[in-house]
């Protein structure tokens, strides 16, 4: 080989690449052939940024294919373009354009903060969750407040009280002290979570669409009931004693369902004005066990005319009903998990036993058998409050349900029907254990419902 031969120029967008005008033969002819003029600066940095975009794109792809090798390897070739300050700039631009893109995609097809983050836990990692939490808060924060549903800063509670960081999460990221590795390691896999979500059922306004209500008085007496059935709930968690436990929390149905019952039968008599619309939430619904927590949260819906559709692949239930109705069903149903599992944990300890006491069958029929009776309870609250309201209305047929709840549990049907035309019915299957079965439902039997009254009209 001759010692004097040119040296090789580097390819466009490696490192060691210049991005001003390379040194080189004018335009025209050298050699008998014809010279292309040189990129401009604009047209080398066009075509990195593409690069950048393109590598960090199939970076996502390469873990949806689970090719590790080839995710690293993307991963590397991103990181390596953050050691010179103007492609590092292409690399953040890149990934945060791309990230908030996707993450639109995600609000306009149906997702909301709580389940792009629970979808993060359950197919990434607590880092990757993390991060996509500051990427949504970022992004909310670009619009308007009052075009923004209270509802999807009540659904996390960093986004709910403000502990979220506000900052850029790239550049926030780097700020806490993440290296670039493990920050580009972190955007991609965040890009693969976004990627990997369907299209699913729009439950509310999407953001920068909501527009606030004029009047809110309404719902303020409402803030106010459940602020009561809070402090019944709040009760029964804390008590050491099941039967009190059972008594508050018998308690806080009693109020829900005199509350259903008064706004049913206001709504029925305001014949000159629009009726409020049936609404839904999602609950999320994680394993272990979720077989018989859904059992618990279909039979805490029930009680309290609303319906629930259960997305077993995403980790979530959604419950369709009248917006008080179901902020009654997740306050109801996040206490009542928390009473069962407390339950199930002190039966283990009690026994003799304790080790069968702490199998995964014993602990699911327990489960299961606690759902089951806790909704055989929470419908006899419902149709004592029912009785009594019917007794109170001239007109109506003894022993009859009132007209106006009738109309109201078909409206919620009729909502569900339109929001999952093809949902499937199916019946849960959970193993079963005689013990457990037993003791789950001794521990939803202990209460002496008689006080349920009394305890709901303090």
């Amino acid at each position: 080989m001759s010692k004097n031969h040119k040296k090789q120029k580097p390819r466009r967008g490696a490192p060691g690449a210049t991005f001003g005008r390379a040194q080189s033969t004018p335009a025209g002819t050298a050699f008998g052939r014809t010279v292309a003029p040189e990129p401009s600066d604009e047209e080398l940095a066009r075509q990195a940024r593409h690069e950048v975009k393109v590598v960090f794109g199939e970076s996502a792809l390469a873990l949806q294919v689970d090719d590790l090798r080839r995710f690293d390897d993307y991963t590397a070739w991103l990181t390596a373009r953050c050691d010179h300050p103007v492609t590092r700039a292409f690399v953040t631009t890149e990934m945060q354009q791309t990230l908030d893109s996707e993450l639109r995609r995600a609000w306009e097809e149906g997702w909301q903060p709580a389940d792009v983050h629970r979808m993060a836990v359950r197919r990434s990692t607590k880092t990757v969750a993390a991060f996509l939490l500051r990427l949504m808060h970022h992004q909310l924060r670009s619009y308007a407040r009052d075009t923004v549903h209270p509802s999807w800063y009540a659904q996390l509670p960093e986004l709910r009280d403000g502990s979220a960081p506000t900052t850029n999460p790239i550049t926030g990221a780097r700020a806490d002290g993440m290296s670039w590795l493990t920050l580009v390691d972190t955007a991609a896999r965040a890009l693969y979570v976004l990627r990997i979500l369907p299209p699913i059922e729009s439950i509310g306004p999407r953001p920068g669409e909501w527009t606030r209500p004029v009047d809110e008085v309404e719902s303020d007496v409402d803030e106010r009931i459940l602020n009561r059935v809070r402090m019944l709930l709040a009760k029964a968690e804390s008590t050491p004693y099941e039967a009190e436990a059972e008594t508050f929390t018998a308690g806080a149905e009693s109020l829900i369902a005199r509350h259903r019952i008064s706004e049913a039968m206001l709504a029925a008599s305001r014949t000159d004005q629009p009726k409020d619309g049936t609404a839904a939430i999602r609950i999320g619904v994680d394993n272990p066990y979720e077989q018989p927590k859904v059992l618990l949260l279909v039979k805490v819906a029930e009680a309290n005319s609303c319906q629930v559709v259960w997305a077993s692949a995403f980790g979530f239930a959604t419950v369709v009903g009248f917006p008080s109705d179901l902020a009654g069903v997740e306050l109801l149903y996040t206490s009542l998990l928390l009473q069962a599992t407390n339950a199930m944990t002190a039966t283990g300890k009690r026994s003799v036993e304790g080790a069968h006491k702490r199998s995964r069958s014993f602990r699911s029929s327990f489960l299961g058998s606690f759902a089951q009776r806790i909704g055989e309870r929470l419908q006899e609250a419902v149709d004592v409050e029912e009785r009594a309201a019917a007794a109170e209305f001239a007109g109506s047929t003894p022993g009859a349900r009132l007209p106006a709840l009738i109309e109201r549990e078909q409206d919620v049907a009729d909502a569900t029907t339109r929001l999952f035309p093809e949902v499937v019915h199916k019946r849960t299957r959970m193993s079963y254990d005689p013990e457990g079965w037993r003791h789950g439902r001794q521990a939803a039997d202990q209460a002496d419902m008689h006080a349920r009254t009394e305890v709901g009209r303090r």
